[in-house]
Formats: structure tokens, sequence, C-alpha cells
């Protein structure tokens, strides 16, 4: 007997309002997106005996399934602070760096003006992303943007990974489970599931790509508060072992994309200096955005390359031999939709299945998005993902507290590592929008979130540097 999804997810409203009722606002908006996300059902999935149900997108954007876990978690939050913390609607002003969100919300209507769509195609898109990105956004934009709320969002992403952690062990043994007991159907589960050693989990998360940075970014951030000393204990857990701890898990997870960003990213994070900071910054972010435009603009053809091209064909050939064919089936498969997706570059069709032209979708998010929106889509969320990067890594706060630069710096990788990982899956982890929202804000280096200064009793509590647990 499984708990129905839809079930499942209309519960979590009331959940979620009792949440904002019960605990302080910072505290149920990290458990709403970080506990729903990791919990909830993706969405009521009509069951199918196809084995590879390319047709189902991931929650992150508008698809077949309106209700779903990252609409549910906007909404229980905008129910929690409207019935019982009004007065921050109040206080909320909008600023220059909010201008990629916007457009991202907006660009469902101009498409389905664009393509004389009906305009509820437009409207059902534009209400979509703002409650699956909009509403974490601001969120954090509003309420994490002081050191001790920064600090305090970089320990839940710790402690996310440790609870979630006994899920992944029980599926590296048994395979991934979890889900289909509770919830019944989900669709990618067995997609990759067998590994190098025993079976890839997934958890209740959509496939195991995404788990995989889901563990790498937690392991990610324990290490940076470890190395930079930004924090003693997690869980009552020295920092240091729930560092190793989570290392671990990540390479059990056996996500080889998670895995190779893991490791790009931890020296940056980790043991960077200021100006090696900002160059490698630089460079990945650059390689971020060339890499995105030659896919997107079909420039270069990755699959001829790879017959061709000596270096492009050892490195097929080897992931080949490892088992890893994904990768290069993927540049194949988005080769060909950017092929399409360049018959209407501006703003693109307008509709979710615009790749039904070309037969299997796209896997990547850029290329979803260019579909569906164009290239005013894609500079959106180009904007949105590396404008807190470069604030983070190039301008120096007013005022900042000791600890605070390194505290933002490895925030920022976390950004950045869920921005690669979009290159080539669609799955991205909407809850560390609450991240990017406080690194666009302005950062107040000893102010909670209402703009005052935090009463002494907080900031004995939150404080990065000395926290206990």
């Amino acid at each position: 007997m499984h708990l129905p999804p839809l079930v499942a997810l209309l519960i979590w409203i009331p959940i979620g309002a009792i949440l904002f009722r019960r605990l302080s606002l910072r505290v149920a908006i990290l458990i709403n997106f970080l506990a729903g996300w990791a919990l909830l059902p993706g969405a009521n999935y009509v069951p199918t005996p196809v084995a590879f149900p390319y047709w189902i997108l991931p929650v992150c954007l508008p698809g077949a399934y309106f209700i779903n876990k990252a609409t549910v978690l906007g909404i229980s939050a905008l129910v929690g602070i409207l019935c019982f913390h009004r007065r921050e609607l109040r206080r909320f002003r909008l600023k220059v760096f909010d201008i990629p969100i916007a457009l991202l919300c907006l660009v469902p209507l101009l498409s389905s003006i664009a393509n004389h769509l009906a305009p509820r195609d437009g409207i059902r898109g534009v209400l979509y992303l703002f409650l699956a990105w909009a509403v974490p956004y601001f969120l954090g934009r509003h309420c994490f943007s002081d050191r001790q709320s920064l600090g305090l969002a970089a320990r839940a992403i710790v402690v996310a990974g440790i609870l979630y952690s006994p899920i992944c062990l029980f599926e590296w043994f048994a395979g991934p489970q979890a889900y289909a007991h509770l919830y019944g159907f989900q669709p990618y589960r067995w997609i990759g599931a067998t590994r190098y050693f025993r079976f890839r989990p997934v958890g209740f998360l959509e496939d195991g790509n995404q788990l995989g940075i889901w563990m790498a970014s937690s392991a990610l951030i324990a290490s940076a508060l470890w190395a930079r000393g930004l924090a003693v204990r997690v869980l009552r857990l020295p920092v240091p072992w729930a560092a190793a701890y989570l290392l671990g898990v990540a390479l059990l997870c056996q996500s080889v994309g998670s895995i190779l960003l893991l490791g790009l990213l931890l020296p940056l994070a980790c043991f960077s200096g200021r100006r090696s900071l900002r160059v490698g910054i630089a460079l990945v972010l650059f390689g971020l955005v060339l890499y995105a435009g030659l896919e997107l603009s079909h420039h270069i053809p990755w699959r001829e390359l790879s017959k061709t091209n000596p270096v492009a064909h050892s490195i097929a050939d080897n992931l080949r031999d490892l088992g890893r064919k994904s990768l290069g089936w993927r540049l194949g498969r988005d080769e060909t939709q950017a092929a399409i997706a360049l018959g209407k570059p501006l703003l693109g069709f307008g509709t979710w299945d615009w790749w039904q032209r070309g037969g299997t979708r796209p896997w990547d998010l850029w290329l979803l998005i260019f579909g569906m929106y164009g290239a005013v889509g894609v500079v959106a969320i180009a904007l949105l993902f590396s404008l807190p990067i470069v604030r983070a890594a190039y301008f120096s706060m007013p005022g900042a507290a000791p600890g605070l630069s390194s505290l933002l710096t490895a925030l920022a990788a976390l950004v950045l590592m869920s921005a690669l990982d979009s290159l080539l899956n669609g799955a991205f982890l909407l809850p560390y929008l609450l991240v990017v929202g406080g690194l666009s804000a302005d950062i107040h280096p000893d102010q909670d979130c209402h703009g005052a200064n935090a009463p002494a009793l907080r900031r004995r509590r939150y404080t990065v540097g000395t926290s206990q647990g």
C-alpha cells in the first residue's frame, strides 16, 4: 500500500504552514525547502511500462505536472509567510540584482505572445516559475543576507546531507527502493542504477545524478567549514568527521559528474586565497559560458568530433571502457535538439515539449530552457547563477567580519557546482536558490534578516566561527 503522491504533496502545505507558526522564520524556510525537497515525491506520475520515459521533465521546469514538489514548496512558504509573517513582506524591496529572476519569470508570457499561443499557456509558465524559482530566491535574498543567516544556511545544507546518508547507504546495498516502497512509480530510479560497486542510490529525489549533487554539495560545504575554521560541530559531530563522512558517502553515490565537480571545486572553496579564488572563479565561469554558448549555437559537432579528433576519440573510448556511455549519448542527443531550438532562437517555442520535433528530449537544463524560452531565458538563468558568484568572489563587503569572505566563497562554490552540473543534467536543486538569493543581497555582516542588530543570544548561537552544534 503506497501513500498517494498527490496526497503527500497536498499534506505538505499545512505542514509547511505549521513550521512557519512554530519556528523562527529562517529555520522554517530552511526546513520547508530542504526537508520538502528531500522527502516529497516528485509529482503524481502516471505509471508507464516504458523503461525510459524520457518525456517526463525534471520538476524544476514547467512540464506536464503543475502540482509537484517544486510548486508545493513555494505554495507552503507563501501560505506560512502570509499567515504568520506578513510584516516581512512590507520590508521587502526589489533591487537591480533581481532583474534576472524577474526576466526568467516573465519570459514564458513573452514567448507565448511571440508564438501566438493561448494566454493560459504563458500565465501557467509565469506562475510555475514564480512558485518554483522566485519564491525561494526572494526569501533567500530577504532573510539570508547577513553573516549569521548565511552560516545557518550552510550548516543546514551539511545537516541535510548527514540526515540523508542512511537512505544512501541503504540503497547502495539494496538498490533504489525507498521511493517505490513509499510512493510507488518513479520514472528514472533504475536508469543507470547499476554501478561499479553495487547500486547508485536515488532516495526520494528525481534520479541518481541529482542525489549525487545533493551529497557532493553537502560534502563541499562541510569541507569548507572545516578547512576555513567556520564551524566546530554540526549535529554534535566534529566538523572534520562530518566532512570526511560526507565525502565518503558522496563517493558511494557513484555519480561521476558530481565527484568530478567536487574534486574541481574543493580546492577553490577550501584553500584558495583571494587572488587565486578570483582567477579560478573567472576561469570556471568562462568555461561554463563558453561551453553553453557553443552547445546552444550548434557550432561544434560533438558526435563527429569524438570520431575524428584523436583526443576526443580517446576520451570517448575510455568512457566506453568504463561503462560510462551516458556522456556521449547526452552530447549527441543535445546536438540534435540544439539544431531544432535554433529555429526560434530569441524567445523559443513557448512550450515544454518543443523537443518532440526531434524525438527524445535533451538532457541539460540550459538547452531545455533555450528551446522553451530562447536566448532571453538562457541569459536570465546565466545571470541568475553568475552574478552572485561574481559578487561573492570579487567585491569585498563593507565592514566584513572575520570569516565572512570565507563563508561567501564556500557558498559561491556551491552555486557554481549546481550551475556546472546543469550543463549536462536538467534537474536543478531549487532549495539552493535560497543561497543564490542570499548572495544577491546586500550582505550585512552583523545584522539579522529584519535589519536590526542581532540579539546577543542569537549571535552566540548562529555565529559560524564559534558554533558548537
